[in-house]
Formats: C-alpha cells, sequence, structure tokens
C-alpha cells in the first residue's frame, strides 16, 4: 500500500497506515481492506477448506486489526503484522472448533460405485485437501502461504518468526508428505 506523501519509506509507510486506520480513517482502511482482503481470504481458505469459514474468519482478522492498529509499532512490515495475526486467529480457530476431526483422513476416503457424480478432478482435489489438513500445522502454513499467496520464503519465515532454513525445510516436507500421501491415490483413480 503506497502513501503518497511518504512513499520510498515502507517503515514510516506502515506506521502511517495503522496510524490511519487506528484513529478512523475510512478510506485508508478500506484501500488497505482491498489490499489484502483476498489474500487473507486464500490463507485461511487454504488453511480451512471451508470458504464459509474462511470468509467469517477474515471478517474477524480485520475486526482485530481495525482494533488493535495503534498497537503496530513497525518492527515488522505491517504485511508480516496482518499475516501473523490471521495466521494465529485461522489456527486458534482449528483447535477451538477441532476442525481436525470434521475432515476425512485420507486413508478412510472410498471410492464407490455410488460416487459416479464425482469426477476425477474432483476426486484428486478431495485427496489434496484431506493430505493437506493431515500435515503438521507449521507445515500445513508454510505450504498454504507458499503454494496459494505464492508468498517468497523468505516473507513466510518473517511471518512464521522463524528462520528461512526452517521455512525450506518445512514446505520440503510437506511436499514429500504430500507426494507419498497422494501417489497411490490418484493412481487408483487413473484406473
Amino acid at each position: 500500500m503506497v502513501v503518497p506523501f511518504i512513499k520510498g519509506n515502507r517503515e514510516m509507510e506502515d506506521l502511517v497506515v495503522a496510524k490511519k486506520i487506528a484513529q478512523g480513517d475510512k478510506q485508508v482502511f478500506e484501500t488497505f481492506f482491498n489490499e489484502y482482503n483476498l489474500k487473507l481470504l486464500n490463507l485461511c481458505y487454504g488453511m480451512l477448506h471451508n470458504r464459509a469459514e474462511a470468509e467469517d474468519l477474515v471478517q474477524e482478522v480485520f475486526i482485530e486489526i481495525f482494533n488493535n492498529a495503534k498497537y503496530f509499532k513497525g518492527n515488522a512490515k505491517l504485511s508480516t503484522w496482518v499475516y501473523r495475526i490471521a495466521i494465529n486467529k485461522t489456527i486458534s480457530h482449528i483447535r477451538k472448533k477441532k476442525i481436525r476431526n470434521i475432515f476425512i483422513p485420507l486413508e478412510n476416503i472410498q471410492v464407490s460405485d455410488t460416487d459416479s457424480d464425482w469426477n476425477e478432478q474432483e476426486l484428486k482435489l478431495k485427496y489434496l485437501k484431506a493430505a493437506i489438513d493431515s500435515l503438521p500445522a507449521k507445515q500445513r502454513t508454510a505450504m498454504v502461504l507458499f503454494t496459494y499467496d505464492q508468498m517468497p520464503q523468505k516473507d513466510i519465515a518473517e511471518v512464521m518468526n522463524c528462520s528461512l532454513a526452517a521455512v525450506e525445510v518445512m514446505i520440503h516436507r510437506a511436499k514429500k508428505i504430500l507426494k507419498q500421501k497422494l501417489e497411490t491415490k490418484y493412481k487408483e483413480i487413473e484406473q
């Protein structure tokens, strides 16, 4: 988000945007909302696989941002602060609602003759979502940010408050786990 009168100084820009949001500047908040809404929706959906819940959670994130913008100190980028709020809210939501128990474990997904309305792509997507949901929370978060949001690994490290090497390892392990879990399931579909 570029604030024209301080262009070029990201730290100052972030502080001004946060301050204006805290002061209730509707135009700045609307611009901020338009910039981050889809990004946060993709993040939340990527972790929850439920659009309605993701939309509700994004609204809660924006309310929290609006209510807490006065506490933004500029120690990290504003985008990092926003993503941390969204990730923390999403993880908290998953724990609170025990969403992991709602999703079907990959091993329990069965294809029967009554599933004729499922085409190959829909089944692959169903398996992929179940496999992503089975990943450990940190790997799932890193993978969702990397894949759905196409966030650079350096930014993921900043958002997740860990080293670049740790993010690289998490993404590598997540890909390896997904490949192992999905190879056999995808072969079954294609037969």
